[in-house]
């Protein structure tokens, strides 16, 4: 008589929250954890990256990511760990993002095979792919000249007298293969300057190190993502690391590969459709895990909205980035940041710091349905815009 076989663990979709949230540091109040070095390197170890954007009606999207986690910090510091220690660097994660250096050999293995296989053919890739010529203009300059923006690719003072459609075409050209050679690794971001990326040959930015097996690199698309998100259906993954751009088939190859590996192990989740996978690691501490508190401020390019279906499948949130709306047919406003309390996103919060007046400006503030704002918590969500204030260096807050 043979033993029955047990199935996969199963967990409460509550569980599942609590342990997401506290793989992305946000299960307890904002800076109850000071943003120092080992802080900044476990965030992006536990969450994969930081997304770059160059919004700034806050604050810079990486800059406001760890805000909501931290509270204020001085953010030379946190430059100097990425450019100056170089415990991070900037590469392609989830779009262009911080990554810890730890991930470079993912990286150089996603430089070796740029561009993906997948481009080959399409019409936009042929408008936007650059000459060998042009590539090796910009080498050239990088070499000769150190570190460059990509504006020291405009016309030189001795050019701009020839207005010819060549010289046009060439410098417009020489600017685009700046951000391939970024993309194919021969050219390293080293630093920025307001925000301005400033590019560097790259064996003058990265340590010497190996590349990643293709299997190591397709296994990472699964293995981070879990690390961000915990117990997570294949749906919820897609998208969440972006490196390794697999079809179906090849994300469906990788998930056996892990199981059979027991690197990965398959629960369920009650009410949640399909199986779902987490790194055994995780499932030892999820019973001990509290329950979240605290309440902050989500950027709408932080890693836990990466994957919107997870948000509206696990949060009841369904969320749209409503800058690239058309004004007249947005909800919410312009850069809505969600209301995260008690580990629940209860609101959406429209703000806009007005730098030249010293003001943080309040445009809209919408609840979720159901939830009833308590004295308690609107408390907690003005100490929170007070904390945001502080950290943007304004002393005024409008419109709430």
């Amino acid at each position: 008589m043979t033993a029955a076989r047990r199935g996969p663990p199963n967990f409460t979709r509550e569980a599942v929250v609590r342990l997401w949230l506290h793989r992305q540091g946000l299960d307890r109040p904002r800076g109850s954890t000071p943003l120092d070095h080992g802080a900044f390197v476990d965030h992006l170890e536990r969450t994969g990256a930081l997304q770059l954007d160059s919004v700034n009606v806050v604050d810079r999207a990486h800059y406001v990511t760890l805000w909501s986690r931290f509270g204020p910090y001085d953010r030379t510091r946190v430059d100097g760990w990425v450019y100056g220690e170089r415990v991070a660097y900037e590469y392609w994660g989830h779009e262009a993002s911080i990554l810890p250096i730890s991930h470079l050999p993912l990286g150089r293995r996603r430089m070796r095979r740029f561009p993906p296989p997948s481009w080959s053919g399409r019409k936009w890739w042929s408008r936007y792919a650059t000459s060998t010529a042009s590539k090796r203009r910009v080498l050239r300059r990088l070499r000769a000249e150190g570190p460059l923006e990509s504006v020291d690719f405009a016309p030189r003072p001795a050019e701009r007298g020839e207005k010819t459609e060549s010289l046009a075409w060439r410098l417009h050209e020489d600017k685009r293969s700046l951000k391939l050679l970024w993309h194919d690794g021969r050219v390293a971001v080293s630093g920025r300057r307001h925000f301005r990326c400033v590019y560097d040959v790259a064996e003058r930015v990265y340590p010497e190190g190996p590349a990643a097996s293709l299997t190591e690199y397709h296994d990472s698309w699964l293995i981070i993502a879990l690390s961000g998100c915990g117990i997570a259906p294949e749906r919820h993954l897609v998208n969440y690391f972006t490196g390794p751009e697999l079809n179906a088939a090849e994300r469906r190859r990788v998930i056996a590969r892990n199981l059979r590996k027991k690197r990965i192990v398959e629960v369920e989740v009650e009410g949640l459709r399909g199986p779902c996978y987490a790194l055994p690691e995780h499932l030892e501490t999820i019973d001990e895990l509290p329950e979240p508190t605290g309440t902050t401020l989500i950027c709408p390019f932080d890693s836990l909205l990466w994957q919107r279906k997870r948000a509206a499948e696990l949060l009841d949130f369904h969320y749209t980035v409503e800058i690239y709306v058309p004004a007249a047919k947005r909800k919410y406003g312009y850069y809505v940041l969600p209301i995260l309390h008690d580990g629940r996103l209860v609101g959406r919060l429209d703000p806009k710091l007005h730098r030249d007046r010293g003001v943080l400006e309040i445009r809209s503030l919408h609840f979720e349905p159901g939830f009833a704002p308590t004295p308690t918590f609107r408390t907690a969500l003005g100490d929170t815009l007070v904390d945001l204030a502080d950290f943007l260096g304004v002393t005024r807050i409008l419109g709430l």
